[in-house]
């Protein structure tokens, strides 16, 4: 017992460490004199999903016309480093907000709604929306004819808040990323879709299967956003884009994404069959890095879980009324909150606290919480579970009641904790997926970038969901063999 505290202590310890916030830049020191001498990077927030503005490649590189475009703006402002920062589209404006990125660069149209929590650099590239139907369908041929159907829509977007507004009568299917938006109209779990031009265009070149309805609907255009009371970066980064148009290098780069010779390339990418094994060989290597990320969100959590449900056991086994209704109350907000909710608490609200998290600590903790609390109530109900008459027996030899206890009663609880322990450690490890929402690349998010690259989804989600089995049948027989040594000695 003493070697498992004295773990537990070092555990706790090094995380106190972790999450401990660097200190404050020099106050005289503006952020894009920071950015100029290197010693911050610039955070650069991006869904990495939408080609051919931003995608992945097998190597785990951004590529896109808007990731080349932010490379030679932040260049010709005198940037020195650039960190490309994944994240679903949704989360980039909440990011901005807790200062968790600088720059949002996905393809955002330029909004009054978004321009109240957000500025925007000037105008880099024409966008607008256009409805996208299957190819063999003759039905939708207008705005009008969507009412009732099914349209499928990516959450956060703008073509979420344009469909309630011009046509109420539709079905909204939101959906998290642009790849599936185009899967569900394929596959016919939506009618239709409605999403940028370009983008809706690049993906017929690329996989076939839709066709454009009409002419577009709208004329927004995109921009990249920034922070509140940023300008100095804003300002840099238009002053760098009006001199890409004046050398002609803007017309270059978008000519090598968007024009007919790049589409006819992009249509050169299509394969045919139903499963492709080389998609996962092919990105062996992003696959291996996200899966060693998942490794360690996993054993982290597991371990707060265990130091947070052994204090919340014997809080909520103590006589102390203070200490008891701690332990209660932590169980109680913890197990009758959603855990997406308290883990976008943590990165995105503490922020607007004053507490700023990095991903992997904030997911760390949101995991470590939420399956704590149901540690919590394993430990209280192993150790109610023992037979009370033999603590009262140990105490008649003699024993005070801490020597009982640590004798006599938790080594059987011990062992009647593992099997639901071995269930909740199961658990955590299937909702590890979920951090994926607040950018830590783990195998979920990484397999999300590989399916916008290669629109493989079957083969990449069956992969993922293979890992995932191994994973949580290890944990299951670990669990098994432990419980099976340790009853020999009760």
């Amino acid at each position: 017992m003493r070697r498992i505290w004295g773990g537990l202590a070092v555990a706790l310890l090094a995380l106190t460490l972790w999450i401990t916030p660097a200190p404050p830049a020099h106050a005289e020191e503006t952020k894009l004199d920071q950015l100029r001498s290197g010693a911050v990077p610039l955070r650069v927030g991006t869904d990495a999903t939408f080609p051919p503005f931003e995608s992945t490649t097998a190597n785990g590189d951004k590529v896109g016309f808007d990731i080349d475009m932010i490379n030679e703006l932040a260049k010709r402002a005198g940037i020195k480093r650039v960190e490309f920062i994944q994240m679903p589209f949704g989360n980039i404006v909440p990011a901005l907000q807790a200062n968790q990125i600088d720059v949002g660069a996905s393809a955002i149209y330029i909004s009054e709604a978004r321009a109240k929590v957000i500025d925007f650099s000037d105008i880099y590239y024409p966008g607008g929306l256009a409805i996208f139907v299957p190819e063999k369908t003759d039905s939708i041929t207008s705005v009008a004819d969507l009412a009732g159907k099914k349209v499928a829509l990516q959450v956060g977007t703008k073509s979420v808040e344009w469909l309630a507004q011009n046509q109420p009568q539709a079905i909204p299917v939101t959906v998290q990323t642009n790849e599936q938006m185009f899967t569900s109209v394929k596959l016919g779990q939506s009618d239709a879709l409605i999403t940028g031009a370009p983008a809706g265009n690049y993906f017929i070149a690329q996989q076939g299967g839709i066709k454009q309805v009409g002419e577009r609907l709208t004329a927004e255009d995109y921009g990249f956003a920034f922070q509140k009371g940023d300008a100095a970066i804003r300002v840099a980064f238009n002053e760098a884009l009006a001199q890409m148009r004046a050398d002609g290098s803007y017309q270059t780069l978008a000519d090598q994404y968007f024009s007919p010779k790049a589409t006819e390339q992009a249509g050169e990418q299509r394969r045919t069959g139903i499963i492709h094994p080389s998609t996962i060989i092919q990105s062996a290597g992003e696959i291996g890095r996200a899966l060693l990320v998942t490794l360690q969100v996993i054993v982290l959590s597991l371990l707060l879980s265990l130091v947070l449900g052994t204090l919340g056991g014997l809080a909520k086994l103590s006589h102390v009324r203070p200490i008891n209704w701690l332990g209660r109350a932590y169980v109680s907000v913890i197990r009758g909150t959603p855990f997406v909710v308290q883990m976008f608490f943590i990165y995105f609200g503490l922020p607007q606290l004053g507490l700023q998290l990095p991903p992997m600590v904030a997911g760390v903790i949101a995991l470590g919480l939420y399956s704590g609390s149901y540690v919590t109530e394993i430990f209280r109900g192993a150790v109610q579970s023992v037979d009370v008459g033999q603590l009262e027996a140990a105490r008649s030899c003699g024993m005070s009641g801490r020597v009982a206890m640590r004798y006599i009663v938790l080594p059987q609880a011990l062992v009647r904790m593992l099997p639901p322990l071995g269930n909740e450690f199961v658990s955590l490890t299937k909702n590890s997926a979920l951090v994926s929402f607040i950018t830590i690349h783990e195998l979920f998010l990484v397999g999300q970038a590989i399916i916008s690259r290669t629109f493989d989804a079957l083969t990449v989600y069956l992969f993922i969901g293979i890992v995932y089995y191994l994973l949580t049948n290890a944990i299951g027989y670990a669990t098994g063999r432990v419980e099976k040594r340790l009853a020999r000695f009760i």
